[in-house]
């Protein structure tokens, strides 16, 4: 090979010991090597490194373990999106006497769903509400 003025570029130096020979790193510490060379050299920017990873590992934590909570309340309150019915068995007894008009007005006022009514048949085929079984 020639140089830029012509002569010839001497030989690189050969190693002291063949490769057989030579001892190899071991893997942990070359890879301990290649992350100190993407660390900063000063202590002070270390520091701060090491700060701005533990100021996000809370907020990450939160966030997960919020997310989790959400989704045990639905799995644990999905009732409460699809609410059950409220029937009111001979309207509202607690005001007012069973089976009665007031009763049955009362229980339309609090907002039940539905009203069950216990209706009989007299011997002449009225029909009146009359819970007797």
């Amino acid at each position: 090979m020639r140089g830029l003025l012509g002569r010839r570029r001497p030989p690189p130096p050969l190693p002291l010991f063949p490769t057989a020979k030579r001892a190899t790193q071991p893997a942990v510490s070359r890879i301990l090597a290649k992350i100190n060379r993407f660390l900063p050299a000063s202590r002070l920017l270390l520091l701060l490194l090491l700060l701005a990873v533990l100021s996000l590992i809370s907020p990450v934590f939160f966030h997960f373990r919020l997310r989790r909570f959400h989704r045990m309340r639905e799995i644990k309150c999905g009732w409460i999106a699809n609410p059950p019915m409220v029937c009111a068995h001979g309207g509202d007894s607690t005001n007012a006497f069973p089976n009665s008009m007031e009763a049955f007005q009362m229980a339309l006022d609090s907002r039940v769903d539905c009203i069950e009514v216990d209706v009989s048949r007299s011997s002449d085929g009225v029909l009146f509400a009359l819970h007797d079984r």
